[in-house]
């Protein structure tokens, strides 16, 4: 009977240690989401698209003349943007958006440049 008393308590002691770490062992960490600020009512092509490119895209000579498609250097920019890269019915589906957003120029860009950007194109887009 001593033997099953000890056996028995043994294992209770086991099992609330088992218990006791997987408590504490769980550990839940909230990430906070960036806070990406809405788009200005006026997005300037030049004043805030092209110095996203400037920093992000030609610095490195990726997307500069004679690079990469599209060639985003500031004298052909919006020119090249203009062969099929922005889609001003859908903004959301825009080639250079979804690019920044979440393909491959993800990594090279910010959240808060993808959404000027959309927010540019949700504007029309403009040359201005």
């Amino acid at each position: 009977m001593k033997k099953t008393s000890s056996r028995l308590t043994s294992a209770i002691a086991i099992s609330i240690i088992a218990f006791m770490t997987f408590l504490t062992g769980c550990e839940y960490e909230f990430i906070e989401p960036e806070y990406i600020p809405p788009p200005p009512d006026v997005v300037s092509f030049t004043t805030d698209i092209m110095p996203i490119f400037n920093t992000s895209c030609n610095m490195s000579g990726c997307h500069a003349a004679g690079a990469f498609e599209p060639d985003l250097s500031p004298a052909n920019a919006y020119a090249s943007l203009q062969n099929g890269y922005i889609n001003t019915t859908d903004p959301a589906s825009s080639l250079i958006y979804t690019s920044m957003a979440t393909g491959s120029m993800k990594s090279f860009t910010t959240p808060a440049d993808a959404s000027l950007v959309l927010g540019w194109i949700q504007k029309g887009a403009l040359n201005n």
